[in-house]
């Protein structure tokens, strides 16, 4: 190879480097641009913050790629450097450097276009961003092997001949990664739950509840009601048993237990139930919440109260607004609630007859 030659084949980079391309990376460019502006205004804060970012991300690589297509194009029209003989490989490594920062900007833009997509079919749910990443490392694998085809001439079959037995050195080494990663794969085509859902997570006697915040290449990420973040790999969510409490159009039935003394008016107190959890912020008019008498036990009758609400994520605080209600309209109409009570006999040594006696 002389001095003046580049282990990049020039002619091939000419047949790609064209302007053509260049036209189309600055129309997606444009398209994605505009499907923002025109459709994309009510997303949320975050949203707009993320879809911000990736563009400003966008547009700097934009800048670097003309400014190295450019460059390119001055190169091989002798514009500058006319009389060097070191031009047509300084034109090589500027083409390719220009056709990898186009290869890049097509992935960036190809990335912000499925955000576009995916924002505008899930507006109220959030989107997972496995499906993101995954096709953006799919995505660039294919790209990466055009040009190592295309510029470089390799012949990509070969190299995945022989790295079979590297490819199960590797699967045997990163087993539970890959199981994560293809559980997380099937949770999204099966879709048990989507981001912002709150489900109930049951496996091998462990149970988790929380609203789904991400769900990653590893691993499902839940918002517990005390707000913390538990994170639980994907593999586990795809064996589990998993109840989901946002994809069902009926209220949620919750119930609580009162326990009254015997000989309070029964009518009175069911009455007196029913009133306070109507009058409580949360409960659901329709259907009408129910009390009945549950069992008798030695010390009191057992009432339960049903009612239905809407949002499972405040269930326990509507619970302690209708247990409030519920002592108040109790305590209004002269009744409170049974406390235990115990029968002691005291006999003398003989068992002749009880010494003493309380209740």
């Amino acid at each position: 190879m002389s001095s003046t030659q580049s282990w990049i084949p020039l002619a091939r980079v000419q047949e790609i480097a064209e302007i053509e391309p260049a036209i189309l990376l600055l129309g997606l460019s444009l398209g994605a641009w505009a499907i923002y502006k025109l459709f994309l205004r009510n997303v949320s804060k975050e949203r707009h913050a993320r879809l911000n970012n990736l563009g400003k991300n966008l547009v700097f690589h934009l800048l670097g790629g003309l400014i190295l297509f450019g460059i390119y194009q001055a190169l091989i029209t002798k514009t500058i450097f006319p009389h060097s003989g070191a031009s047509p490989r300084i034109a090589a490594y500027v083409g390719f450097a220009a056709i990898a920062s186009g290869t890049i900007i097509f992935v960036k833009v190809s990335r912000i276009l499925l955000f576009e997509y995916l924002f505008l079919s899930h507006m109220r749910v959030g989107v997972p961003l496995l499906i993101v990443n995954l096709f953006t490392l799919v995505l660039s694998l294919v790209l990466s092997g055009w040009i190592a085809t295309d510029v470089f001439g390799v012949r990509l079959t070969p190299l995945l001949a022989t790295s079979a037995i590297l490819s199960l050195v590797l699967g045997l080494a990163l087993q539970d990664t890959l199981g994560n990663l293809f559980a997380g794969i099937a949770l999204q085509f099966d879709k048990p739950f989507e981001i912002g859902d709150w489900v109930e997570i049951q496996h091998e006697g462990q149970k988790w509840i929380g609203e789904v915040r991400e769900v990653s290449w590893r691993a499902t990420v839940l918002l517990a009601f005390g707000e913390e973040l538990v994170t639980i790999p994907n593999r586990i969510v795809g064996q589990a048993q998993v109840s989901n409490f946002a994809a069902r159009e009926r209220p949620f039935v919750r119930r609580q237990t009162f326990r009254l003394p015997y000989g309070s008016p029964v009518d009175a107190a069911k009455q007196a139930m029913v009133l306070s959890a109507l009058a409580t912020a949360g409960v659901r008019k329709e259907p009408l919440p129910l009390a009945m008498v549950s069992e008798l036990a030695e010390s009191w009758i057992e009432f339960r109260l049903i009612y239905f609400i809407d949002d499972y994520a405040t269930q326990y605080i509507i619970a302690d607004r209708v247990i409030q209600s519920v002592l108040a309209g109790l305590q209004r109409i002269g009744v409170s609630l049974a406390s235990p009570r115990m029968h002691i006999e005291l006999s003398n040594p003989t068992g002749s007859r009880p010494l003493q006696q309380h209740n």
